[in-house]
């Protein structure tokens, strides 16, 4: 059994990995006073692994597989939500598969995993804890391949089908808890399409999911959260469904992913930089009230960290964009970003009988 530690001990379970940087430990200043010292709460990673257990990236995969394990491992979270990984064939499992067996083996928590079944060797995929979350219904799709067309017949996902799991979590028992309780959650994973000529697919996708935030969503009485590689950042005009399910309170969208922080290790030959936060994340209302600054960070680690702040956050210092494209090279062409949830209303004691 693994012990979840304080969210405000160096030992935390939640750490970086350049020199096991406690990753819970980095942002307690940004922890509420009322949860330091326990553990109420949910982590959840979105990531995209750039093509992880694919065909084409066999002898990559050979070298970057204990880093990409590692940097789970260190992360440690209960939910990751992942982007362009190989799915299990008639011949062989799926690589994330191997990545949960790994993760359990070494300790770091009893891990299972559900994936699309569209999508090839770029389908989204969850992983979770289930020693802190439950699946209440099987993780599936949420519409079939092709299911949402535009008019000239192109796929409004692309082929790659959103993932949706309803889950249960455990409130912790103990000192520092005081009751214990469980929560449910909504999460669709995402992967929306490409390039400015993805512009109407994404719109169209922007739609569909809009609506059933609206429509569907509600039917279950859970929050719900949205995440995953949005190929545009959070300003763009192809994002109006969510611009309106937010400024009509329905949603969290603009304010809680910041458009000046990056995920996507995209350069800009023009301006020598690396721009774009396009990995985000749609939160209903009632999940995405900020009690502890904005909703989802990128996973920044202290190589990174130390050269900003050697360069003064320049971004466009050459040194900042040789470690990134190292980064890029070594392991994706993504930062992982991550996101914790505080369960604000404290589950009531049972009442002496």
């Amino acid at each position: 059994m693994v012990t979840r530690r304080s969210s405000a001990t160096p030992q935390a379970r939640n750490v970086v990995v350049a020199d096991n940087d406690g990753y819970s430990f980095a942002v307690d200043d940004l922890v509420p006073q009322q949860y330091r010292g326990t553990d109420r709460y949910l982590d959840v990673i979105q990531w995209n692994l750039e093509w992880f257990g694919a065909s084409k990236s066999t002898e990559w995969d050979k070298t970057r597989w204990n880093l990409v394990v590692g940097i789970l491992e260190k992360l440690n979270a209960d939910l990751f939500v992942f982007q362009e990984v190989a799915g299990p064939t008639e011949t062989r499992s799926g690589v994330i598969d191997a990545v949960a067996a790994e993760l359990t083996a070494r300790g770091a928590g009893e891990y299972v995993v559900d994936y699309t079944r569209a999508g090839g060797e770029q389908r989204v995929a969850m992983m979770w804890d289930r020693q802190w979350l439950r699946a209440k219904s099987e993780v599936a799709e949420l519409f079939k391949r092709g299911e949402h067309k535009l008019g000239d017949g192109s796929d409004a996902f692309a082929g790659r089908t959103p993932l949706y799991g309803w889950f249960t979590g455990k409130l912790p028992t103990g000192p520092s808890s005081r009751a214990g309780g469980s929560f449910d959650f909504q999460m669709l994973g995402v992967h929306l399409k490409a390039m400015a000529d993805g512009a109407a697919q994404r719109e169209e996708s922007a739609k569909v999911l809009a609506k059933w935030m609206r429509k569907d969503a509600p039917k279950v009485d859970a929050d719900v959260l949205i995440m995953g590689d949005f190929n545009a950042p959070p300003g763009d005009a192809c994002w109006a469904p969510f611009h309106k399910l937010e400024d009509e309170g329905r949603a969290g969208f603009r304010k809680i992913n910041d458009p000046s922080d990056f995920s996507y290790l995209w350069l800009d030959n023009k301006k020598d930089r690396y721009l774009s936060r396009i990995d985000l994340t749609v939160a209903s209302t009632s999940s995405q009230t900020r009690v502890a600054g904005t909703l989802a960070k990128t996973v920044r680690w202290k190589p990174i960290e130390e050269v900003i702040a050697a360069t003064q956050g320049k971004l466009t210092d050459r040194q900042v964009t040789a470690l990134l494209k190292q980064i890029k090279e070594s392991i994706s062409d993504h930062l992982p970003v991550f996101s914790r949830f505080y369960f604000t209303k404290p589950a009531r004691p049972a009442r002496p009988q």
